[in-house]
């Protein structure tokens, strides 16, 4: 595999094609990516305290849907993803991210903003947000697709201009 500084990239670069990733086997639930794990806030709770603490310095009027966890750093990051359960790849919004010492920081949603691949992955097979099987299946259609520039499928200008048209068309 060749060397590559971005962890995201690194993430998909050592699935092969067609197979799909798995959940956090630490937690049972959640999306793992160099070393971080993503959850749906409904699963919150597996994270431990570390998530409870960190939401005492949330703005109230802040509602997030995806926690994201370092469990290096202990930095905890609270995610808006109005579409979550409504697009098969959901748009990241605005982020507000709490370190281990309670430094908060806020970045609002980007021009061009992130997508989340794997949605299946931040949920159990339980949740009824959405059809968990389904978005199992899109996942398993997409990693099939030749071509796909998987160091900037996160990008949702590159997914909808260069992956959309054949999964969807």
């Amino acid at each position: 595999m060749i060397a590559n500084p971005s962890p995201i990239r690194h993430a998909y670069e050592v699935l092969p094609v067609g197979n799909l990733p798995e959940r956090s086997r630490k937690y049972g639930v959640g999306k793992e990516i160099a070393g971080k794990v993503y959850v749906h806030r409904r699963y919150e709770r597996v994270l431990g305290d570390v998530v409870d603490e960190a939401k005492d310095h949330l703005p109230r009027e802040f509602e997030y849907d995806v926690v994201k966890y370092d469990g290096r750093s202990g930095v905890v990051s609270f995610v808006e993803v109005d579409d979550f359960d409504t697009s098969n790849e959901p748009t990241v919004g605005a982020i507000i991210t709490v370190r281990a010492d309670g430094a908060v920081t806020q970045r609002e949603q980007l021009a061009d903003p992130h997508i989340y691949h794997h949605k299946w992955l931040f949920v159990a097979d339980d949740y009824g947000g959405f059809d968990v099987e389904a978005s199992k299946q899109r996942s398993k259609r997409w990693t099939e697709l030749d071509g796909v520039d998987r160091c900037r499928i996160g990008v949702r200008s590159y997914w909808e201009r260069e992956v959309l048209p054949r999964l969807d068309g």
